[in-house]
């Protein structure tokens, strides 16, 4: 299965802050893609959080690989300190709905629909409720 790496990167120029929320799969083939983006984020001289609540798959070796990475993104100095890099973490490690998706045609358990539904924004998720 292919994985895809998607992001979307806020900044405010104001505050000197920068948002890179990852929506797509973060695994060891993609993290070094969203290493690029932090490195290129951070040398605007922005202070960098990393949001993982809306991805649709975190593999735990990439997770591992991006904790230990973070704090060595290059420093621009700032004013009066340097470029920080913040993670924010979901409650769990979502999963690939294509790699634990239920066979076709048995009920969806609630955790299911709401991985499918909510997290990852599939709408085919409430057509097979029934």
């Amino acid at each position: 299965m292919e994985h895809s790496l998607r992001v979307l990167v806020r900044i405010d120029t104001k505050s000197s802050t920068a948002c890179v929320e990852v929506r797509g799969c973060l695994v060891p083939e993609t993290c070094l893609d969203l290493f690029d983006i932090l490195r290129h984020t951070a040398s605007l001289g922005a202070h960098v959080t990393v949001n993982l609540s809306k991805a649709h798959h975190l593999d735990a070796s990439a997770l591992d690989e991006l904790l230990v990475r973070a704090d060595k993104i290059p420093s621009v100095p700032l004013g009066t300190g340097h470029t920080t890099v913040s993670i924010q973490m979901p409650a769990r490690l979502p999963a690939c709905g294509h790699a634990a998706a239920p066979e076709q045609g048995l009920p969806l358990t609630n955790d299911q629909v709401f991985d499918l539904a909510f997290l990852q924004r599939d709408p085919k998720a409430f057509r097979r409720l029934s």
